[in-house]
């Protein structure tokens, strides 16, 4: 796969992380180590993708 193809699934993951956590803030449904962890992924996705770049 190619650099700029891998890139693109990577940030497209991230922005898809990025939604699901913008939908949980109910804190009674959602505890804080699912959000958490979405953003920890988000935040990995979005760095390995602007290293493929």
């Amino acid at each position: 796969m190619s650099d700029p193809k891998c890139a693109r699934i990577l940030v497209e993951a991230a922005e898809r992380d990025l939604s699901a956590l913008r939908g949980m803030t109910d804190e009674k449904v959602f505890a804080d180590e699912i959000a958490g962890f979405l953003a920890q992924q988000a935040t990995e996705n979005t760095e390995k993708g602007s290293l493929r770049a």
